[in-house]
This record gives structure tokens, C-alpha cells and sequence, in this order.
């Protein structure tokens, strides 16, 4: 039977959260990849089967991908994926694009901190992860309501620039891509932060892949919203003009 053990009580990123250090038998869930019971009756997994612990990169149920460091091996791909995209369909964008993988994001943001000083860009758009708080014992009432396959989650922060957020949710409803919201107080907790507050302000934006089980060796996302964080980057890409200063006096 494939399926993964998942301890989701791990620490929330920029908010404090404690993270739970040992897997006990009242924090260990089996995980499937499936939502209904006939999707588990499929699989022919019943009460009494027998299940073992994979530390391998796995799809579950044909649309969910699992393994450890998927976050950041997933943004990596996401991003590289873009610019493939680019490539193959021979769109040249009137400025430059850097497109960067950062390093050193949970001691203090110091890789973007470097890309943002060198390259000092005007505009920034991140991706990164967030929970998808339907994972057992995350409580949304601090975490959000936030699902994986229900879309890209496109973030509401004071790091976050109003003007290119909104063109990236305009961008989301013209192309039908599916998207969520999510709202976060004094810090996003990601590369967002690093890049907004640099050189005297910078442009930025986020958009986030829901994920289960974070910071555990079977993080989990959802292969539908992989590919919609994807086409919505590319898409408000092509939307940005050269010279676009997203001021909010026009």
C-alpha cells in the first residue's frame, strides 16, 4: 500500500510556531493522497493493512507528489519551469529578468538578502510554500483556511506591493486559473520580506504552493497547483510593461 506517515505539528514559519520533534502514536496520520472513501476502497486499502515508511519521492493517488525538501526542490522546478516556458513559446519581455534560487531562507532570509543587493531589481515576484491547513492539527483560526489543489495562494501582507498583487489576481481571473488568498500580519516569513524592504523599497509580490506535512520527510504537494503557480507566473510576465513602476499615484 502506497501511503505516507505525516506528523503535522511542525513550526509555522515567521510566527513563532513550536515544532513538534518526535512522531508519537496520537500525532501520526495515514495519508493517502485520497478525499473520498472511494478513492481509498481503489486503492484496496482497508483497517489492518499493512504499511511501511518510505523516505523516496512518491505520487500518491497520480496527483500528489511527495518527498523530503520538496518545498524547496519544488520552487526551484516551478521557477525554472517559467523560464522554459519562455523559451519554448519565444516571448521576448520588453526588461531584464533574472530568474534566482535563493539559499538560507530560515536563518534570516540571507540568500535573497544577497540577490536583492546585487541585482537590486525593481519589481519581485516570489514563491515559496505555505501550509495547507487542512493538515491534521494545524488549526485555521491562525493558520488561514487553505487547501492543496484549490490553486496558487496569492499573499495579503504589508510586504506585499497592492498595485502588482492586483495585477497578478487580475491576471488569475483572465486565465481561469484557480487561486486562494491568505492574509498575514507583520511578516510573510519568506523571500518577500527580504526583497520588499531593500534599496528603498522593491515591487514585491507572493505566491505561495499549499503543502502538507511541512518540514518532514514526506512534504506533500498537489500536482494541479504546481502547474497553475506556474502558468501564473508566466502569464503576469507577459502582463508587466517596461517601465511599469506600480506606483499607486497615476
Amino acid at each position: 500500500v502506497r501511503g505516507v506517515f505525516g506528523w503535522p505539528a511542525i513550526h509555522t514559519r515567521g510566527k513563532g510556531g513550536k515544532a513538534e520533534e518526535t512522531a508519537k502514536i496520537e500525532n501520526i496520520f495515514i495519508d493517502c493522497g485520497c478525499s473520498t472513501k472511494a478513492e481509498i476502497e481503489a486503492l484496496g486499502v482497508h483497517v489492518g493493512c499493512v504499511i511501511t515508511y518510505p523516505d523516496t519521492f512518491e505520487i500518491l493517488n497520480n496527483d500528489k507528489f511527495v518527498c523530503r525538501a520538496i518545498d524547496n526542490r519544488m520552487g526551484g522546478f516551478m521557477i525554472a519551469e517559467v523560464a522554459r516556458l519562455l523559451k519554448e513559446n519565444k516571448k521576448k519581455l520588453p526588461f531584464g529578468l533574472y530568474i534566482v534560487n535563493s539559499v538560507q531562507e530560515e536563518i534570516g532570509l540571507r540568500g535573497a538578502e544577497m540577490i536583492t543587493q546585487r541585482i537590486k531589481p525593481n519589481v519581485a515576484i516570489v514563491t515559496d510554500v505555505c501550509h495547507d491547513t487542512t493538515t491534521p492539527m494545524i488549526d485555521k483560526k491562525i493558520e488561514g483556511d487553505l487547501k492543496m489543489g484549490k490553486g496558487p495562494v496569492i499573499a495579503y501582507a504589508p510586504a506585499t506591493q497592492n498595485v502588482l498583487r492586483e495585477m497578478i489576481v487580475d491576471t488569475a481571473v483572465e486565465n481561469k486559473i484557480p487561486f486562494q488568498r491568505h492574509a498575514t500580519s507583520r511578516v510573510t516569513g519568506t523571500d518577500t520580506d527580504a526583497f520588499a524592504y531593500s534599496n528603498g523599497g522593491v515591487a514585491s509580490a507572493l505566491i505561495s504552493l499549499p503543502l502538507r506535512y511541512m518540514h518532514t520527510t514526506v512534504e506533500m504537494v498537489h500536482r494541479d497547483d504546481v502547474e497553475n503557480v506556474i502558468k501564473l507566473i508566466y502569464e503576469s510576465l507577459l502582463k508587466i510593461e517596461n517601465n511599469e513602476t506600480f506606483s499607486y499615484f497615476k
